[in-house]
């Protein structure tokens, strides 16, 4: 049975993606193919559930390529995770007996929110169980929901050489980055927990692209002693190599974040307009940290500002509560820091409530809605 699933963007939808995949393999008897973008391409590569690994090219070369997928014959099954007009016309473009999609926001309403980026909060389930939408029709639900990406040697080697001056010390990753500016953490705040963690023996390693070089350097600027290194040179295959080498990665709810879950590395994600419970850990892999605000979630990326006007989401969030779950998760080791961080994360939801009772919040405000 030749079976394609399309998802091009972005780095944690692509990861969480893979729960389904392995889902999708499952009921095909085999494993499927892949239609993504060149960049995300080398995480699915020897993946046990993954046949072959097509690149979507952004501009030029997709006639080319869509000619050579259909050498192997038509598709019993495509199915478009992605469900944006691109994907949509190279499926068209494809031979395939039966087609599905995924439509996260249904009604018209919905169709505008996905087009312009608004719309219908999604906090009903994980993102990654949300993919299992797209698959009802063929009696799938979601079980494991663990990412999972692969690993290329190259890439391991590479990450061994950035990390191999800390000797035998816990490495923990800060990751302070974020595509939309709503859902960053202070990085004073990021700062804060480095610098206590380097006190106590640990060793930092910055994490994010070349556009979050500004947010790494703030870091920088604030932590005890220079970090090993960052990450804003590699590609994402780097990226996963030195995920996979950390004790814990302490972020925002951004791509590393999954990122590191599917290479088996304990998270703790600080969340501010985004709902925790779509974007949040897997059981056992993390802790969320967030202040229990009536506002949040308000945004089903991050994307514009915010509409009370104070950011207290995440501008009112202090470093111990964070701090202390990373501190749980190296204790407890990279087998059992996920679930430790996790514990650590709701026990501190009363002092974290406590907090929120004790803020000044702007009267008369609009409540947020996208």
């Amino acid at each position: 049975m030749r079976v394609l699933a399309v998802r091009t963007s972005a780095l944690g939808d692509v990861v969480l993606l893979t729960p389904a995949l392995r889902a999708l393999a499952a009921h095909a008897g085999g494993p499927v193919e892949i239609l993504t973008s060149p960049a995300y391409a080398p995480l699915f590569f020897g993946l046990p559930f993954v046949s072959r690994v097509w690149s979507l090219p952004r501009d030029g070369g997709a006639q080319e390529l869509l000619r050579a997928m259909e050498e192997g014959g038509p598709f019993d099954l495509a199915v478009d995770f992605q469900n944006k007009a691109r994907t949509l016309a190279s499926l068209l473009r494809l031979r395939a007996r039966r087609r599905l999609r995924l439509v996260k926001r249904k009604g018209i309403r919905g169709a505008i929110g996905s087009l312009f980026g608004g719309g219908p909060i999604l906090d009903e389930k994980p993102a990654a169980a949300l993919y299992f939408d797209a698959l009802e029709p063929l009696g799938l639900r979601p079980g494991d929901l663990r990412p999972e990406v692969a690993l290329l040697s190259e890439a391991v080697e590479l990450a061994a050489r950035l990390v191999g001056p800390a000797g035998g010390a816990p490495l923990v990753g800060l990751a302070p980055g974020a595509r939309w500016s709503l859902k960053r953490w202070p990085p004073d705040r990021f700062a804060a927990v480095g610098a206590a963690l380097q006190r106590e023996g640990a060793e930092i390693v910055l994490v994010g692209g070349p556009e979050d070089r500004a947010e790494l350097e703030r870091v920088r600027s604030g932590l005890a002693r220079p970090p090993l290194g960052d990450t804003a040179s590699l590609d994402v295959a780097g990226l996963a190599a030195v995920l996979a080498r950390l004790s814990v990665l302490v972020t925002v709810d951004s791509g590393p974040a999954h990122l590191a879950q599917a290479v088996g590395t304990p998270v703790v994600v600080v969340f501010g307009p985004t709902s925790q419970r779509r974007w949040g850990p897997a059981p056992g892999m993390g802790g969320a940290v967030a202040l229990p605000l009536s506002c949040s979630p308000c945004s089903n990326y991050g994307k514009g500002g915010c509409a009370q006007g104070d950011r207290a989401c995440l501008d009112a969030l202090p470093p111990e509560v964070v701090l202390d779950a990373a501190r749980a998760a190296l204790r407890a080791g990279r087998e059992g820091g996920g679930a430790a961080a996790e514990r650590a994360c709701r026990a501190a939801l009363l002092e974290l409530a406590q907090r929120v009772a004790t803020l000044p919040r702007p009267r008369g405000r609009r409540e947020p809605g996208a």
